[in-house]
């Protein structure tokens, strides 16, 4: 399984929360940040990240009734990394043809 995680959500669910990630990583800055990969737990980054995981899987529950998976919302909070740096294709990673 890739970062994407077309095998565990369906297309809605998918465009969902790649689109919600987007959004919140532009708002919040998160490319901006002196230090995007710092790993020590009480970074900017790092907490911003765990800010956003959180609201994220309300935002879906909230959105579908249901909760998701935890790993879909890490990897495509990364996904949406890749994304807005423009290296999701250069890494490999193909778009669904639905959000084409």
């Amino acid at each position: 399984m890739g970062l994407d995680c077309r095998e565990i959500l369906d297309v809605k669910e998918y465009e969902f929360l790649l689109n919600w990630f987007i959004r919140m990583q532009q708002q919040h800055g998160l490319a901006a940040l002196q230090e995007p990969f710092s790993y020590d737990g009480y970074s900017a980054y790092d907490q911003l990240c765990n800010q956003l995981l959180e609201q994220a899987r309300i935002a879906f529950i909230e959105q579908f009734g249901y909760p998701a998976p935890p790993l879909v919302f890490t990897n495509l909070f990364h996904l949406a990394e890749l994304e807005l740096a423009g290296k999701r294709n250069a890494r490999g990673i193909k778009t669904p043809p639905q959000l084409m």
